[in-house]
């Protein structure tokens, strides 16, 4: 970037020191009366002498502006002043008036001598060419959103100059005055070519001069093919022209003295055409090179910031780019992996046979993916083996394939994999611990419990007429004490073996309503009850379980009916992406929002005992059927307001308790 800077400047001070040499000649020509300075070659139109004042004062401004960075208040004076001076010299030619200016600094004794109309007048071209060049320089010091226009403006004085140079180089005078201006001269419009090229160089990327500026591909074809016809344009041209001047061949008078501007004109629009299509090619080119680089910025980046390794390859097998990640995980840089084979990253003892996967793999390459249910290990820089699991996906460029590798670290996923089989193991050993629980609670507990209730009534049978009153109640209050532990012992046993030996079935969830109904009968006339239903689903769930949870929900809404109106519960379901949701709602008593997590718990109930049946477990079971299916249970009520439990069915369910389960077990029978 400081080297482009360096040249830039090295460019635009050449060049305004070219011009600026080229001024004080013509002035020395002027003042000493040497006409070589003033016309070059004889016959040749003079650079008058307030020419080479504003060309030197231009060039002045072109070379310090390279070296001041901030506006200077003197050079943007300069500037005006050959705004205006160019500008009246103009207004001079269109009005056809005389202010006095041309002699204004040095008289043109010889044009005086000649008596011509207007001696030491510049020609309205180079007038104009002055106030473009001094105006461009002016604003686009100002202005940064002005320079695009000032770097167009210095082109046009390129081209305008140009066409005035080859003019003088085919002998067309017409090109070098338009036809009816006052000729400009050939070292003036030299000038002009030199002083607005290099002033396009203080704005490198702008305009056309980006062209030869900027390196990018399509500017870098677009120069070289550019310089090479305009070579080879004008070449051709001045060909063409010696051969109609040489050649014995002769056609009608005039017509070689109107062939010169036909093939200059001819090889000007060539030129200006080819430029054209250039220039839109170059565009093209550059903006396609543009989208493909900021693609790869982007590529890299995302590679660079990925957390796998990733590693790309070539057909064989060399490895071409690499991220930081990558370097984390096998130990090496950058530069050590790059240029080598991947196979430096295989373990040895399968180093062997990676070619030929290699070969068969580049053979039909595809999306792939290994390392699941199968150990594929990687060798860091010290030799030490770790598990993988690599991804292999192909990118085809314009000529090759190349193949992009991510690699993932997995120890530490190992070893939490041996801390969960650990763990389901001992969760194994606590599920039979519970499991004998159970029978100890089944069986052990129950026991004591019908010794008791025996014992109590032998002491009624035997000694009930000797017994008074009060011993009486006594045994009843244990007799019915030991009724309900041995009820919530056989409660609680029933919730742990709840889920257990569970199938996942398809369900018909209107035949299981059919079938809880039809149960609950009885219940349901007794309390003049209705229940109400549409058209349910078909599910996969488990059927028992499921049929559980509307019994529960249905008998509770029937148990918590207000007094002397007729129970009313109505089901329905609605059927959303990812699961079913079910509606149970009633008429009864409701329940206080406080206590919506409460009710969900095992044996808690919100009424004095015996106010209602029950042991508040029915609730507790469909909170774990539920959570059985991956779904959860709420409830939505006010205090005398009826109650509406809902509860969700996922569609993707699966035995991963059971399957849990199994794995523990087979892990335990092969340790």
């Amino acid at each position: 970037m400081l080297s482009k800077k360096i040249n830039q400047i090295r460019f635009v001070t050449i060049g305004g020191l070219i011009v600026f040499i080229l001024a004080i000649a013509v002035l020395i020509g002027w003042f000493f009366n040497i006409e070589v300075l003033k016309s070059i070659l004889d016959g040749y139109i003079s650079m008058k002498f307030n020419t080479a004042l504003l060309f030197l004062a231009l060039s002045f401004c072109l070379i310090a502006s390279t070296s001041i960075k901030r506006i200077s208040v003197t050079l943007l004076l300069i500037q005006i002043f050959v705004v205006v001076f160019a500008t009246a010299s103009l207004l001079q030619e269109i009005l056809s008036a005389n202010f006095g200016i041309d002699q204004f600094f040095f008289p043109d004794l010889k044009g005086i001598e000649k008596q011509e109309a207007y001696p030491g007048r510049m020609s309205p071209i180079t007038s104009f060419l002055f106030i473009i060049m001094g105006g461009g320089l002016f604003f686009g010091a100002l202005s940064q959103k002005l320079r695009i226009y000032c770097q167009y403006a210095f082109h046009f004085v390129t081209i305008i100059s140009s066409i005035c140079i080859i003019g003088y180089f085919f002998s067309v005078p017409s090109l070098y005055k338009f036809s009816f201006l006052t000729p400009i001269a050939i070292h003036t419009a030299i000038s002009f070519c030199i002083l607005s090229m290099s002033a396009s160089m203080l704005y490198p990327e702008l305009g056309f001069t980006r062209i030869f500026t900027v390196k990018e591909t399509g500017n870098i074809i677009a120069k070289r093919l550019f310089l090479k016809l305009f070579a080879l344009i004008t070449l051709v041209t001045y060909l063409r022209l010696q051969f109609f001047e040489h050649s014995s061949f002769r056609v009608n008078s005039g017509t070689l003295m109107g062939l010169k501007p036909s093939l200059a004109i001819t090889s000007i629009g060539f030129i200006l055409i080819c430029f054209g299509f250039i220039y839109k090619a170059a565009n093209a080119i550059n903006q396609s090179e543009r989208k493909q680089k900021l693609a790869e910025v982007h590529f890299k980046s995302v590679i660079e910031s990925a957390p796998n390794a990733f590693i790309i390859s070539d057909e064989t097998g060399t490895i071409t780019l690499v991220n930081k990640q990558t370097e984390k995980i096998f130990g090496y840089t950058k530069e050590e992996l790059v240029g080598q084979k991947i196979d430096l990253l295989v373990p040895t003892k399968f180093r062997h046979g990676h070619p030929k996967n290699r070969n068969s793999y580049h053979a039909a390459p595809t999306a792939r993916y290994f390392g699941a249910g199968r150990d594929l290990h990687g060798m860091r820089k010290d030799g030490t083996e770790f598990p993988v699991e690599i991804g292999l996906n192909p990118l085809t460029t314009g000529t090759s394939t190349l193949i992009l590798a991510s690699v993932i670290d997995i120890t530490k996923r190992k070893e939490q994999e041996i801390i969960i089989n650990k763990q389901v193991l001992e969760l194994q050993n606590k599920n039979q611990e519970l499991e004998q629980f159970n029978y100890i609670a089944s069986h052990d507990l129950q026991e004591p419990l019908r010794t008791v209730s025996n014992f109590i009534q032998i002491i009624e049978e035997d000694y009930g007429k000797e017994l008074n009153h009060e011993i009486k109640l006594y045994l009843e209050h244990i007799n019915l004490a030991t009724g309900r532990m041995s009820m919530l012992v056989k409660s609680l046993l029933d919730f742990a073996r709840l889920g257990k030996n569970r199938q996942l079935v398809s369900i018909d969830c209107n035949d299981v309503l059919k079938d809880v109904v039809s149960d609950l009968n009885g219940l349901i006339s007794s309390s003049g009850a209705e229940v109400r239903y549409g058209v349910m689903p078909h599910i996969y769930a488990y059927r028992l379980e499921l049929r559980l949870v509307f019994q529960n929900l249905i008998n509770n809404a029937i148990k918590f009916r207000k007094k002397d109106i007729p129970p009313i519960i109505k089901i329905h379901c609605h059927e959303e992406k990812n699961y079913y949701e079910f509606w149970v709602s009633d008429n009864g008593i409701g329940i206080n929002p406080r206590y919506f997590e409460r009710i969900f718990q095992i044996f808690k109930s919100l009424h004095k005992e015996g106010e209602f049946e029950g042991h508040g477990i029915g609730l507790a079971h469909c909170y774990k059927i539920v959570g059985l299916h991956m779904g959860k249970i709420w409830v939505e009520s006010e205090h005398g307001e009826g109650s509406t439990f809902k509860f969700t069915i996922s569609k993707f369910i699966d035995n991963n308790e059971q399957r849990s389960d199994e794995q523990a077990g087979k892990l335990h029978n092969a340790g």
